[in-house]
């Protein structure tokens, strides 16, 4: 390993490799906030290489990635560590034939790199066995959520031992990568490495450069591409607020605006659909967001930049509440930059420039989003419903010949896109109190359901006789 290592030109340790690689040879638990480019790759390879157990030959760690260009990476680098070994690998992420991943795993694979989709789909093919697993390692675990993957991390997690090593790499910790560490980590420790500090409630500022005509869809194009759980989008008129909402509305992007001019009531609805999860996208002016608390709220977007700095302050303190972190975006105008880096001065923070994601970008995201969502729904599927499926395939190859009738292919796409945007607000990682670790225990469906039902009793029984039903 150390002729391997120096080999690679790997003459010191990164932080996150001295710090982290201990944990990992003691097989205790932790969360590891890490950026891109730190080093956390071999930080949690070099462990597990040196533990696998040659003469055993089943899947004995686990490498769990967001996309398929990751999964690649990972595995190009972990190749380059076992070769000349004997240890045996593979690599599963969908969208590709099966006929080399059958064979690595019949091979005897020890170390599995994938995304979750597809390794599910080889658990329940028979292909892949994981209960003797010993390591799992998410990597980039807030992208993992960002395309979806939860449903299937959910399912896996039934397929695996209780009794196993779990480590969590994650560029960020917002909310649900909290929850999402509470289900399948036990009492871990944390580590935080981003941009050299050791708090995690580190907020991370960014902005792009957009033409006044062209934010709207410079929006579109970060939100498709970043795909955020939910966020407040700040503007600085109400005007810009009721546009906002009624684009995106139109994008099929589900959002609505908070102005001054809003009737109580109404604010109120609006504010508890945001913090339940219903809402995804609250686009709002400083004067309707005033008090706003979400402690789950990860992203904070200023379509505008505020006339006074110290707006902007209060704009991005919306996220990173609690002890979790969260990002703040900025469009700006090329004229406006300087305004921006100004503030970021004043108040002693960085601000990254990012470039808006490219219509290839976009359509990779989108391409891995939508094969993850499908595969998930075939794994569900049982035999019956497999057979009646197949009746359609000499159709699909009839549209694929065609090339006008592609269009009904990518109609039927965007509709269960959309639906499972829709879904993913109803079906993110349950809380579990951190003091359980990651085998307490949550509420059950059922019992959610139950007191649902009584607070809607409860709250028939206090209205009187002559009070009118509330309009919905």
């Amino acid at each position: 390993m150390q002729k391997r290592v120096a080999a690679l030109g790997w003459e010191t340790p990164t932080p996150v490799q001295r710090k982290a690689i201990p944990y990992i040879l003691a097989h205790r638990d932790i969360i590891v906030q890490a950026r891109t480019g730190s080093g956390k790759t071999a930080a949690y390879l070099l462990p597990i290489i040196q533990n696998v157990v040659l003469r055993h030959h089943w899947c004995q760690a686990l490498i769990l990635a967001p996309t398929r260009e990751l999964a690649r990476q990972v595995h190009t680098v972990l190749l380059e560590l076992t070769e000349g070994t004997a240890i045996k690998t593979a690599i599963l992420y969908g969208g590709v034939s099966y006929g080399n991943q059958l064979k690595d795993l019949k091979d005897g694979a020890q170390i599995v790199v994938g995304t979750p989709g597809r390794i599910l789909d080889h658990v329940y093919r028979g292909t892949l066995t994981l209960m003797q697993l010993q390591t799992l390692i998410f990597d980039e675990a807030d992208e993992m959520l960002s395309m979806g993957f939860y449903p299937s991390m959910r399912k896996l997690k039934r397929q695996i031992p209780v009794k196993r090593s779990t480590y969590m790499f994650s560029a960020t910790i917002p909310y649900h990568v909290e929850q999402l560490a509470h289900e399948f980590l036990h009492h871990p420790d944390r580590l935080s490495l981003s941009k050299g500090t050791q708090s995690v409630t580190e907020l991370e500022h960014r902005y792009y450069i957009a033409q006044s005509l062209q934010k709207d869809r410079a929006l579109i194009r970060i939100l498709e591409y970043e795909n955020p759980e939910s966020a407040i989008i700040f503007t600085n008129t109400k005007r810009n607020a009721e546009y906002l909402s009624a684009f995106l509305k139109n994008y099929g992007i589900d959002a609505q605006h908070l102005t001054g001019d809003l009737p109580q009531g109404k604010r109120e609805r609006v504010m508890n659909r945001l913090r339940s999860g219903e809402l995804r996208f609250l686009i709002a002016t400083d004067v309707a967001a005033r008090g706003i608390d979400i402690s789950d709220l990860s992203y904070v977007i200023l379509y505008d930049i505020p006339e006074h700095v110290e707006v902007y302050v209060h704009r991005s303190g919306r996220t990173a509440r609690a002890g979790k972190t969260g990002t703040a975006v900025t469009l700006c105008e090329k004229i406006e930059e300087s305004k921006l880096l100004g503030i970021a001065k004043r108040y002693g923070f960085t601000v990254e420039k990012y470039e808006l994601p490219t219509d290839e970008e976009i359509q990779q995201r989108l391409s891995e989003r939508i094969i993850v969502r499908l595969e998930d729904q075939l794994n569900d599927m049982a035999m019956m419903d497999r057979e009646r499926v197949q009746r359609f395939l000499p159709i699909v190859e009839q549209l694929t010949e065609d090339a006008e009738m592609h269009i009904l292919l990518a109609m039927l796409l965007d509709q269960s896109y959309q639906s499972g945007l829709v879904e993913r607000l109803y079906d993110g990682p349950v809380h579990t109190p951190a003091s359980k670790g990651a085998e307490g225990k949550s509420e059950t469906s059922e019992e959610e359901s139950a007191k649902k039902k009584k607070r809607q009793r409860s709250g028939k029984r206090k209205k009187s006789s002559d009070e009118p039903a509330e309009k919905t």
